[in-house]
């Protein structure tokens, strides 16, 4: 599984301006090296995924409350085991005019050894979940450097699907539910069930 990170924060966020016609570019970019990395995975099913349409407005800017002295705690995976994690940032934004708050995790199995240590990432569910989008959540990765002068971008056009959503073996964690939304995010992956059922 790709490592898996993300940020926190507790204040105020706001959207950010792009010119369209480059981020548009970036953000396929970025999906298409998801897909071809997938492929070794999935290999000719990667025909079957599917992205929603790119949306500037699905970048925003999270104030980040970096976390210490955590407790690690166990996440719970799909295939029924946990992992070991730990909260590493709270991450406050506003989105579809509204104030959300969303946890950054550690998985301690990263955490703990030098290549990895800098990796976070943000599980989440949403409002499609289950529904247009993988109802096991989705991810969005960090890294450490991606936060400056306690700040963060979340791009959800970034949001990719665990690839326990494709198949079966994989220890995927599961977004704890504090880090539920209670809005659509149509944005990033979404998922053909029809076609990927276990």
């Amino acid at each position: 599984m790709k490592p898996i990170i993300i940020l926190a924060a507790t204040m105020l966020f706001s959207s950010v301006s792009f010119s369209q016609e480059p981020y548009t570019d970036s953000i396929r970019a970025f999906q298409k090296k998801y897909v071809d990395e997938l492929y070794t995975i999935i290999k000719k099913d990667t025909a079957y995924i599917r992205f929603y349409p790119v949306n500037p407005s699905m970048k925003v800017v999270a104030r980040v409350e970096l976390l210490v002295n955590q407790k690690p705690f166990k996440m719970t995976t799909s295939s029924g085991t946990s992992k070991e994690a730990e909260k590493y940032a709270q991450l406050t934004f506003t989105l579809q005019g509204r104030e959300h708050k969303l946890f950054a995790y550690q998985l301690l199995s990263l955490k703990n050894s030098q290549s990895t240590a800098h990796l976070f990432f943000v599980p989440f569910v949403d409002n499609t979940s289950n529904n247009e989008s993988y109802g096991g959540g989705r991810y969005i990765d960090f890294e450490t450097v991606d936060i400056q002068n306690s700040t963060l971008v979340i791009d959800f056009n970034k949001a990719y699907n665990p690839y326990c959503a494709f198949v079966p073996g994989y220890n995927c964690p599961i977004p704890p539910k504090e880090n539920t939304l209670s809005i659509p995010v149509k944005a990033g992956e979404r998922y053909w069930k029809e076609k990927f059922v276990h």
